[in-house]
């Protein structure tokens, strides 16, 4: 009852109201991009693999092209990270222990500071690379335990294709080495990880077939080379450069899930590491964590807000068997490989320091469960009420207003953040060119980024008649009864 209870919820939170959100600028061009693929276009987007848009664009030829099918599919991947997750954890720490750190998946948010509260609602490269990784590392271990070669090859063609939906989850390998130490012939465990290699290797060749091989990896390879040395114009901490420091994306990790789900993170790791008798096991997890940390904090110079959703599964793991540990001790240690654990025998009690500290350890851990439910509750009405925002409602308000259409003068973003909501025939986006347009409107966002024009920012501070105002989340439209003009270097309304 509890089990299916919990995957209840975490399929709400995962699908309940999916199409409601803005478009993320990520998801729209991969979107366009699965759809190209699967009718023979595969000039889009080839400075990242193709595993994930291949799959985007099959649900958008099944089911109908758009986002709302490929967002849909990755709520299901979500869900099916926790399976995963609660089939391979249940046999290492017990039925019960297991659903902590499927509940930390599926209940806490991830999101986006002024965006939507869980990124894997999103069409994104993450949501496949991590069900692919999870199920990869999942075999992996279960070849571990097993010694048979066929987990192996499983886990090879789904790292492999983990890598051609983002390539750095190959910094996730580093964390298979944890399990090269195995108690059984070195031979057998060569042949084993030969297997392996070619499993991912044959994998990642056929998926990249279709785009032209050694073109598209060429491509690839450039584009992200020059992306990576021009770095990429970001906010962090409130300091805007395109070359962030290293703890760029320890940052937007914190402000992505908020800090309740910090200090439950936190309180979970910590429990780990004073309370619960570390394994191989969690040794896998965390060094394949480790490695994918380090090559997002070191060994790259871009930082994005939506990047650390890749290893957000791996501290849910770490942390939930935390609070396990916490809130249910073990006294025994995890057995060894291919050792089943045995029924505990009763022993001597414990001293009482030693159990004043095993009930304080309960308590906290008790507490930070309550505080994982507040949270998944405060994200459950969240999600019922999600909607969209800002610029995705400003073409229905101009509509509504019974001022003449006409063009948009935008202020203080990108193209591509209005592109989804404005078209590009109606868009202006240097004050300079109003004279040679219709311009009716103007949309104002704050931000740091994209400063708004001094003329723009003039006139909407000290014009008031003939323009009215609208507030639309964080967009300002300044709807204008006259035509915009632009004598000299100002904005005016023409007479």
């Amino acid at each position: 009852m509890l089990t299916a209870g919990l995957f209840l919820w975490g399929a709400y939170l995962c699908l309940w109201n999916i199409g409601a959100a803005n478009t993320h600028v990520d998801e729209r061009i991969y979107v366009r991009a699965g759809w190209a693929y699967l009718h023979g276009d595969f000039s889009p987007n080839r400075e990242h693999p193709p595993t994930a848009k291949y799959l985007y664009g099959l649900v958008q030829v099944l089911f109908g092209e758009g986002v709302l099918a490929p967002r849909v599919l990755a709520g299901l991947l979500t869900l099916a990270v926790a399976v995963i997750l609660w089939i391979w954890l249940r046999r290492e720490v017990g039925f019960t222990r297991a659903l902590l750190p499927v509940a930390l998946w599926l209940l806490l948010p991830r999101g986006l500071d002024g965006g939507g509260e869980r990124l894997d609602r999103f069409a994104l490269l993450e949501p496949v690379m991590i069900v692919c990784t999870v199920g990869a590392m999942a075999c992996a271990w279960q070849w571990f335990r097993s010694g048979r070669w066929p987990w192996i090859a499983a886990s090879g063609m789904l790292m492999g294709c983990a890598i051609t939906s983002k390539v750095s989850a190959a910094s996730v390998l580093v964390g298979f080495l944890v399990l090269l130490v195995a108690r059984r012939p070195p031979r057998r465990v060569a042949r084993d990880v030969a297997v392996f290699v070619i499993a991912l290797a044959v994998t990642a060749v056929g998926l990249y077939l279709p785009m032209g091989m050694a073109d598209a990896v060429g491509f690839m390879m450039r584009m992200q080379s020059e992306h990576n040395a021009a770095g990429h114009l970001v906010t962090v901490a409130g300091i805007t450069g395109a070359f962030p420091p290293w703890w760029g994306n320890l940052w937007f990790t914190a402000v992505g899930v908020g800090i309740p789900t910090t200090v439950v993170l936190t309180i979970g790791l910590l429990g780990m590491a004073v309370a619960g008798h570390p394994g191989r096991l969690h040794l896998f997890v965390a060094v394949a964590l480790g490695a994918l940390l380090a090559f997002h904090l070191f060994g790259t110079n871009v930082a994005l807000p939506h990047y650390y959703s890749a290893w957000f599964w791996m501290l849910a793991v770490l942390a939930g068997l935390g609070l396990a540990a916490l809130i249910s001790p073990r006294s025994e240690r995890p057995s060894p490989v291919g050792v089943h654990p045995k029924p505990t025998v009763p022993g001597p009690a414990r001293s009482p320091a030693r159990g004043i500290a095993g009930w304080s350890g309960a308590v906290v851990g008790a507490a930070a469960l309550l505080l994982v439910v507040a949270i998944a509750t405060r994200l459950t009405v969240y999600t019922w009420q999600e909607r969209a925002r800002g610029l995705a409602l400003v073409e229905a308000a101009l509509a509504a207003d019974p001022a003449a259409d006409g063009d948009v003068l935008i202020a203080g973003m990108a193209p591509w953040e209005y592109a989804p909501y404005i078209a590009r025939d109606d868009a202006i986006g240097d004050p300079g060119t109003v004279d040679g347009a219709d311009v009716r409107a103007i949309l104002v966002k704050e931000s740091p980024r994209f400063g708004v024009d001094a003329r723009v920012r003039a006139f909407v501070d000290n014009t008031d008649r003939g323009v009215r105002m609208l507030q639309l989340d964080d967009v300002t439209v300044y709807i204008l009864e006259a035509r915009l003009i632009s004598p000299g270097d100002t904005l005016v309304l023409e007479q």
